[in-house]
């Protein structure tokens, strides 16, 4: 394994940790990344020095030539900050739920959840569900499960591969031809030029639970007294590389979503609404978190100017939790005002007008609610706080989950 190191003193310092989350994305031939405060270190093997510097060289140009300093100046704001708060546990979690088999590791980014793991988590997805109905009675409402398979055709239109490329995972199957499938079963993947023999994808797996609702309402009006809010919960899937970290970044999770479509109104209005679900838990959990403003990881090539338009437009904030063991807070769930990006796509338009609809959703990664709770809390739910318990005995049964 060879190493080449890196500076970031040339960047930003809100680049920094983009920069260092591309690096993942430089080439085939890399296998680890380090970062040690102003230093990155990239491990990487069969390929020369030369090859890797090139690379950093692009990136770096991609990050930095996009938009002048003075106009990508928009920085991130702390809009609630509860991050002096004690919390019961500070001991690392994810390790001895390893050695429990509380959590066993299926793959790279990929877990099998039991015991207290997979109580809270079924604790966060049943409480989500049931705020929906709490927090927006008057409105009708659809609960979907959706596929994990999209059309390519809808991530195509809806512009996923401009902007989340590195993230993309795809379906295909080999070609139905006899040969190639006798050969396949003959030699299995030890004959690497098998996969020469795939079929061109037909599919995305899917990298956010809202993306299959929007195609839904292609053409369609959407009454501006009957606004659109659908429920939607499904497994995602995205490419992180080496950026893979636990049970906080993972290549396969679950998310539920309320997804808004009506007025612009109407679409910050059930957003602004939606808060409260953050704040009960926050006072109920007494949790060291904050809230804050917020851009996606677009893709390097597009990042300075979508980072832009996203934090001019305080188009995403986003809930962090701490996890104590390692200090880092993690995004456990997101508010996001898409306006017209997808309205205009699928031609979604308000009744009686030629106005396009706005459409936003309030996103939820489950187990990054889980790994968070948990990390703050501990895994033994008799150490817990009577409020605690007593709350998610509203959804679950605790009796025999200590660890």
């Amino acid at each position: 394994m060879k190493e080449y190191t890196c500076h970031l003193t040339q960047l930003p310092e809100g680049d920094r940790v983009f920069f260092t989350e591309m690096l993942s994305y430089l080439s085939e031939h890399v296998k680890e990344i380090k970062r040690a405060d102003d230093e990155v270190m990239i491990y990487y093997d069969g390929t020369d020095e030369s090859v890797i510097a090139e690379k950093v060289s692009e990136l770096e140009k991609m990050i930095l030539s996009k938009l002048s300093k003075k106009t990508t100046e928009v920085k991130i704001r702390t809009i609630y900050d509860h991050t002096d708060q004690q919390t019961p546990n500070q001991a690392d979690i994810f390790e001895p739920m390893l050695e429990k088999g509380i959590v066993r590791q299926i793959g790279s980014g990929v877990f099998a959840y039991s015991g207290i793991f997979l109580k809270v988590f079924r604790y966060f997805c049943q409480k989500i569900e049931a705020e929906i109905d709490q927090l927006f009675p008057e409105l009708d409402k659809v609960n979907y499960e959706v596929p994990v398979l999209i059309p390519v055709m809808d991530y195509e239109e809806g512009k996923y591969f401009e902007t989340f490329p590195h993230h993309i995972m795809f379906r295909t199957t080999l070609k139905n031809d006899l040969d190639v499938i006798d050969r396949f079963a003959k030699n299995g993947i030890k004959d690497a030029s098998i996969l020469d023999e795939t079929r061109t994808p037909e599919s995305v797996l899917r990298t956010a639970a809202c993306v299959p609702v929007y195609p839904m309402f292609r053409d369609q009006e959407i009454d501006p007294e009957k606004p659109a809010c659908v429920m939607v919960s499904g497994k995602c899937f995205r490419n992180e590389g080496n950026n893979v970290s636990e049970l906080a970044r993972l290549n396969e999770f679950y998310m539920k979503e309320y997804v808004f479509i009506g007025t612009p109104e109407q679409s910050k209005q059930y957003i602004e609404r939606a808060y409260a679900l953050w704040n009960f838990w926050i006072d109920c959990f007494k949790l060291n978190c904050k809230i804050e403003t917020a851009n996606d990881s677009f893709f390097a090539s597009n990042y300075k100017k979508l980072q832009l338009f996203q934090m001019l437009g305080d188009s995403k904030r986003e809930f962090k939790l701490q996890i104590p063991a390692t200090g880092n807070y993690i995004s456990c769930s997101s508010a996001n005002f898409h306006r017209t990006h997808f309205t205009k796509v699928y031609n979604i338009r308000t009744k009686g007008s030629d106005a396009y609809c706005h459409s936003s959703c309030f996103a939820f990664g489950i187990e990054r609610l889980t790994y968070a709770f948990l990390s703050q809390n501990g895994l033994d739910p008799e150490a817990w706080p009577e409020a605690v318990k007593a709350e998610l005995q509203n959804y679950i049964k605790l009796d025999g989950a200590t660890a």
